[in-house]
């Protein structure tokens, strides 16, 4: 039976809301104000809520700025009652994560319909949210025999070296132990952020709200944050980095954190499939009036065609047996996850012996 908390500040009505809904086999809670259910919601969250904008303590609005700030809450299905009919009342309602928006006096059968279509919606998102990390559960549990096994075992067997008095160490060997040690326990360090940040996708894609938020973004700095984290990149890693920008008077969605990640990952990814000592890499961001467009090419070893499709798949390590990646193979699946999210797409070309084009193209909601 699905619970619903009902806000109103008029007995009357509250009341009437109350028995309408019970009527129709919902579970219901009232609150006579926003403070109230407030309260109410920490302590035991429904299902959806109902509730007016106009009233005393704490009005509709917010209430609902409050959830927002309580990443538990924030997912909770609203639907606004009110007696206000402007336009830019309903628009900031929606805008703060109101699901529907009702203008008294309503027929309490358009209040059914708007209450089982968002129950309707939410059942939807969790079933496809879990169906989403029940895949990652199954991906982890097929990769822990590997991924998290080999640093494991380097460190256990590095440490129990440097533990053993029996064995008489140099210097120049205890160095290199804890060179293993550090490189392993950087391995794990980074697996599993990469785990974390792949579930934060997930379920951040899930979510049609803060999906359609964060594509309407509008990043004027990029061209600044752009330039500084390949600089820092370059810097940090020793290599040099040709890259250019064009489009300044226009703004891109990507935000600093998913442009760090994106250009983290890729140009990783470029170092470890080339030559050491012959590192070759060029970068190109463009944006236009609709479009922006990431361009990564290196002349390194290139990947086979056939392996090409299966690259953003969870785990999957290219030539892992010359290739160990400190990731875990997410790398790509997170950039490509990144990029579902803001409705793009990416492309890669590669040959063996002469280098990866890796294409990022992402709409401009301008």
């Amino acid at each position: 039976m699905h619970k619903i908390l009902v806000i109103e500040d008029e007995e009357p009505i509250r009341l009437l809301l109350k028995a309408e809904l019970e009527n129709e086999g919902f579970k219901v809670e009232t609150a006579e104000n926003g403070q109230v259910a407030l309260n109410k919601v920490k302590k035991n969250p429904p299902d959806l809520i109902v509730c007016d904008v106009m009233m005393p303590v704490m009005d509709g609005f917010t209430f609902q700025e409050k959830l927002n700030q309580q990443e538990s809450l924030r997912d909770i299905p609203l639907i606004f009652l009110t007696a206000k009919s402007d336009k830019a009342d309903i628009r900031f309602g929606k805008s703060i994560g109101a699901e529907d928006y009702l203008t008294k006096p309503f027929e309490f059968d358009d209040l059914i319909v708007s209450v089982t279509a968002k129950l309707k919606k939410s059942i939807e998102r969790k079933n496809f949210l879990n169906s989403r990390l029940d895949d990652i559960r199954k991906s982890i549990l097929y990769a822990i025999p590997h991924e998290f096994k080999n640093p494991l075992s380097t460190l256990s067997g590095f440490v129990s070296l440097l533990q053993d008095k029996e064995y008489k160490k140099t210097e120049q060997e205890t160095d290199e132990f804890l060179k293993y040690i550090q490189s392993s326990s950087d391995r794990l360090n980074r697996l599993v952020n990469n785990f974390l940040k792949l579930a934060e996708l997930e379920i951040l894609n899930s979510n049609e709200e803060k999906v359609t938020t964060l594509r309407a973004n509008k990043n004027y700095n990029w061209q600044n944050e752009f330039s500084t984290l390949t600089s820092d990149f370059s810097t940090n890693n020793k290599i040099k980095i040709d890259y250019q920008t064009e489009g300044s008077e226009f703004p891109i969605c990507f935000d600093y954190n998913a442009l760090q990640m994106i250009l983290d990952e890729l140009l990783s990814n470029s170092i470890k499939f080339s030559d050491s000592e012959n590192v070759s890499i060029s970068v190109s961001a463009k944006a236009k009036d609709h479009s922006f467009e990431l361009i990564i090419k290196d002349t390194g070893k290139g990947i086979e065609e056939d392996a090409l499709k299966y690259l953003t798949e969870i785990f999957y390590q290219h030539n892992r047996r010359f290739h160990e990646q400190q990731g875990g193979g997410l790398g790509l699946t997170i950039v490509n996850k990144i990029v579902e999210i803001y409705n793009g797409k990416m492309e890669i070309d590669s040959k063996v012996g002469i280098g990866t084009e890796v294409r990022i193209y992402i709409p401009l909601y301008l």
